[in-house]
């Protein structure tokens, strides 16, 4: 490589020498990327305490509002197990605004006293109106279980409107 003067080389030299040091940065950057990407599907997260609902109770009934749906519930338990049932109605926004349901989904997510998540479990998966959606389920109740909160995702749309996704997640 010629270089015409001393500028041009030093140039050079500080783009190279400035592209290799940052591939450690990168090559890092990248590796914790994955390692959240992989430690999110393998079911670890953090509620926090304003998202978590208590069930340490034998029975209860109660309501907890998103942005998007209102859940309507009780539960009853015993040592192993949990009944789980309730209603689910769409906000004003989301029932004005459009006629049908895409690939709907409520979970409810068990939670230990940390407020880490245990499980995560399916409640409704619909379609269809937005008339309100009950569900009912008997759950398997891990016994370090002491709370749980709900998540929610899914589309709506109507006649000459685009899709739009809604959804709610508490995990961090």
């Amino acid at each position: 490589m010629v270089f015409r003067n001393h500028r041009e080389h030093r140039k050079g030299s500080y783009m190279k020498t400035h592209s290799v040091s940052l591939l450690p940065v990168i090559a890092v950057s990248l590796l914790i990327a994955f390692s959240l990407m992989t430690s999110a599907h393998a079911g670890s997260g953090f509620v926090s305490p304003l998202d978590r609902l208590s069930i340490e109770q034998s029975k209860y009934a109660g309501q907890w509002k998103g942005d998007d749906v209102t859940v309507d519930y009780s539960y009853s338990k015993d040592q192993e197990q949990i009944d789980l049932s309730g209603n689910v109605r769409f906000s004003y926004s989301l029932t004005m605004g459009y006629k049908n349901l895409r690939d709907f989904r409520l979970s409810a997510i068990l939670l230990d006293q940390n407020g880490r998540v245990i499980e995560e479990i399916g409640l409704i998966t619909s379609r269809g109106s937005l008339d309100p959606i009950s569900f009912s389920r008997r759950i398997k109740l891990p016994r370090n279980a002491v709370s749980m909160a709900f998540s929610y995702q899914g589309k709506v749309t109507d006649v000459g409107r685009d899709k739009t996704s809604f959804w709610f997640s508490p995990v961090h």
